[in-house]
């Protein structure tokens, strides 16, 4: 009865991403306009290092542009807190330079609860 209710239960996986096409083009600081500093926050607990609250339902964003500052594959814990900033913040073209801070506190494989935030600004292109 147990296997039969886990595998009925359904998954989604939402994913929110900015990205930024491979054309070269030269941007003046006239061209766009940037938000002050914002954030995006989020806490992962896991248990036996099963992430119980995302287990069948997550919520991710990502930044792929190496032309305003990230270039490296991005962890799953940042992906929540990056969500978070653009679900708070919609109708922005751009991330710029996102900065993460991460802070764990636990004990490793039992249980571990990790805050991350994630700050950077925001920007939107001129008509």
């Amino acid at each position: 009865m147990v296997v039969v209710a886990f595998a009925a239960t359904s998954c989604s996986t939402t994913l929110k991403s900015v990205k930024e096409p491979l054309v070269h083009f030269q941007l003046n600081s006239a061209d766009y306009v940037l938000s002050e500093q914002v954030t995006g926050e989020a806490t992962v607990h896991r248990v036996i290092g099963i992430d119980w609250q995302r287990l069948f339902t997550n919520r991710l964003g990502t930044v792929n542009t190496p032309i305003f500052g990230v270039t490296s594959v991005l962890e799953l814990n940042t992906m929540y807190a990056i969500y978070d900033l653009l679900e708070k913040h919609p109708g922005y073209d751009f991330v710029m330079y996102p900065q993460t801070e991460t802070k764990v506190v636990g004990f490793p494989g039992i249980y571990e609860k990790t805050t991350i935030k994630v700050t950077a600004r925001l920007g939107k292109m001129k008509k």
